[in-house]
């Protein structure tokens, strides 16, 4: 208790410090705490080009307003140039400052440099009507300077700067919404065990991967919402509620689409979706699945070594009134494997624009299929990763057959 006021005092302190370094840096401060920093990292660069033209002008109105002071004895060329090089390393400042922040005393020892060498023009006196035209350019820069570089920052505000910070806004709620909704799953029952887990990409889409289970009676699937953001957060929500509370009543897998696919409409936008594959565990030796417009689900056979895609062409949940929707069984045998996947996994694209698909999922599993769980989940996102960038929600899903009986739990990770 004792060390508390020192503590309070230490911290007051550093916030007194770090508002002075605020006032008189206010253009070098941009990554001063770490609100600033995530704020100015997450923002494109194309959408700060209207704050780089205002940094610049601010920082090259300095040599001609020395100029100006200095009744204008510099040679003009030496101020442009000066003019020039200091605008461009104030942007080139800001951006090591948020990029690469322990390279920041390069970009700011080379603008001390700038001014020394400013300082070291050969100055001329000149004739009392050149001086005057002179003092005329200087004072109109500085000016001109002065009033782009604050246009600038005042459409940035109001138009970039705000629309940013309602995106983030927006993309924080949406994320809050996944991980609440959407922890990772580790389920060890009698029969099988389960893992799966999403990783939300930077615009946060609607991937969901969920387990109910009742005795020996387990339902899990993976659902993918069209969209991004608060919408798709909302739907997802929707949808593992209508999902739960289907299976709580008891109803057939096919039943519990049709009753998921009835409840959407009145709760989702016109244009929005979701595709869906559940496996239904309720039988020894085979399981019920059923697709909704939806990936094939990988089934790895353990004796042969070999993989096949239990299919079904079916339609998304929320785009048909009555669609039909219909189940199928396959059987199993201990030590299998069925993996489930979101689109965005099998449609990241290399280089070359070409997607990682179905087949190298399947050399994925087949090379890692003895792995526990969560390491063959890291294989495949590993895969995955080193194939081509993440532009949508990756989300596995893996069940494996047990070989013995043992006790059952489920615990959510995260």
């Amino acid at each position: 208790m004792a060390s508390f006021p020192v503590t309070h005092e230490r911290m007051s302190l550093r916030r007194t410090a770090l508002w002075l370094l605020d006032l008189v840096f206010p253009l070098y401060t941009f990554g001063l705490t770490r609100e600033r920093r995530r704020y100015w990292q997450r923002l494109p660069a194309l959408r700060a080009t209207k704050l780089f033209l205002a940094l610049f002008l601010v920082l090259s109105g300095v040599p001609f307003f020395v100029d100006l002071l200095a009744g204008g004895t510099y040679p003009l060329w030496g101020v442009i140039l000066v003019a020039v090089t200091l605008g461009g390393l104030r942007v080139v400042t800001i951006l090591t400052e948020l990029r690469k922040p322990r390279f920041i005393v390069v970009p700011i020892l080379l603008i001390f440099a700038t001014f020394l060498l400013f300082a070291r023009l050969p100055r001329q006196e000149r004739p009392s009507e050149f001086t005057r035209h002179r003092i005329v350019i200087d004072a109109t820069y500085v000016f001109l300077s002065i009033m782009l570089g604050y246009r600038l920052f005042l459409s940035f505000t109001t138009t970039e700067g705000v629309e940013h910070v309602a995106l983030q806004t927006e993309l924080s709620f949406a994320h809050a919404i996944q991980s609440m909704l959407v922890p990772p799953i580790s389920y060890c029952g009698r029969h099988l065990d389960v893992f799966g887990s999403s990783v939300p990409s930077a615009k946060v889409g609607g991937d969901l991967v969920d387990l109910v289970a009742n005795g020996d009676k387990v339902l899990v699937y993976l659902a993918d919402v069209s969209g991004h953001g608060i919408s798709a957060g909302i739907l997802m929500g929707m949808l593992k509620t209508a999902m739960r509370q289907a299976w709580l009543a008891q109803q057939p897998l096919p039943a519990i689409l049709e009753s998921v696919n009835a409840v959407l409409p009145a709760v989702k936008e016109p244009e929005m979706y979701a595709t869906l594959a559940a496996l239904q565990f309720d039988a020894p030796s085979q399981v019920e699945f059923a697709l909704a417009g939806h990936p094939a689900i990988l089934h790895h056979h353990r004796k042969s070594q070999e993989i096949s895609r239990c299919e079904m062409r079916q339609y998304p949940l929320g785009l048909l009134a009555k669609p039909g929707y219909v189940s199928a069984q396959v059987n199993y045998d201990p030590g299998d494997l069925f993996v489930v996947v979101s689109d965005g996994l099998i449609e990241t694209a290399n280089g070359n624009e070409e997607e990682f698909g179905l087949a190298r999922l399947e050399q994925s599993v087949v090379a890692h299929a003895t792995e526990c769980l969560p390491e063959i989940y890291d294989a495949l996102m590993h895969a995955v990763s080193d194939f081509g960038e993440q532009r949508d929600d990756r989300t596995v899903l893996i069940v494996r057959i047990r070989e013995k009986t043992e006790e059952q739990g489920i615990r959510t990770i995260g």
